[in-house]
């Protein structure tokens, strides 16, 4: 890819890694392009179970690269480039997205990171959608996806006030699940991500996902149908008689099943 934008795959965990520290990470084409693909790739991967995504240096990503050719979304003034710029989303991978947020994360950065599954924010980070600031909207889903996060006018005061907040605010207002030391932030992050990678099922890991994000869209009895028949699903295979088994023997369970290879497409991408 590019040393700008790294993956790494360690005993089952990827790690991506936003690497322009002297540019504060700042989205650009490279970004654009490769994080999507790098996404795509984790996902069709049987060797990672879990993903954490991080920058280098101080900032996370602190925002749109505004240096260069002016194509960090689109080619120059055309508008033929979605708001969700990426090849593929976060929340369309099958496997867990941890967002380790080091530091500064701006605009489009924080719309990275609130794509994620799970967020680690820095302590002495600042974070903010500032778009409504310089003139334009926000960008990554956002307009759907905060309101379920943090509740509307919570929402609405990030997107349409457009103000910073400090890690503490952001912890407060229910932007991460946890708010750390910036030099614990990726350690916490990789902690949770093994004990997933240990104690959780992959596969079932994976269909939960995809109930949780797809159920934010579906009614009540829609949803306990689906789940039903997905539970089903995980009942008859070798992972549930191997997750009991640990239990009673007190050790570490020895999954069989993953992600794509196992995955119940019929089940969990049907209509």
């Amino acid at each position: 890819m590019s040393e700008e934008l790294t993956l790494d795959i360690n005993e089952g965990i990827g790690l991506i890694t936003f690497n322009r520290p002297d540019a504060m990470n700042t989205f650009n084409t490279t970004i654009r392009e490769g994080l999507g693909e790098y996404y795509r790739q984790c996902d069709e991967d049987d060797s990672v179970v879990v993903l954490v995504l991080t920058g280098s240096g101080n900032a996370f990503c602190a925002g749109a690269d505004l240096s260069g050719d002016g194509d960090t979304f689109g080619a120059g003034e055309t508008t033929d480039f979605s708001s969700c710029p990426l090849s593929m989303q976060a929340w369309d991978l099958r496997k867990p997205v941890i967002a380790a947020v080091n530091g500064h994360a701006l605009g489009v950065g924080l719309g990275i990171a609130m794509q994620a599954d799970m967020r680690i924010f820095a302590s002495e980070g600042k974070y903010g959608f500032l778009q409504n600031r310089r003139g334009a909207l926000v960008d990554f889903g956002m307009e759907y996806l905060l309101p379920r996060i943090v509740g509307f006018e919570r929402a609405f005061e990030l997107i349409v006030r457009a103000q910073k907040l400090t890690g503490a605010e952001a912890g407060e207002w229910g932007l991460a699940s946890r708010v750390v030391s910036a030099d614990r932030v990726l350690e916490t992050a990789l902690e949770i991500a093994r004990d997933m990678v240990i104690n959780c099922s992959p596969l079932v890991m994976g269909m939960h996902k995809r109930l949780l994000w797809q159920g934010l869209d579906m009614g009540r009895e829609a949803l306990v149908e689906w789940e039903t028949r997905a539970l089903h699903d995980t009942l008859s295979r070798a992972d549930a008689m191997e997750g009991g088994m640990a239990f009673f023997e007190r050790r570490s369970p020895r999954w069989t099943t993953n992600v794509p290879r196992d995955w119940p497409a019929d089940l969990m991408d049907g209509d």
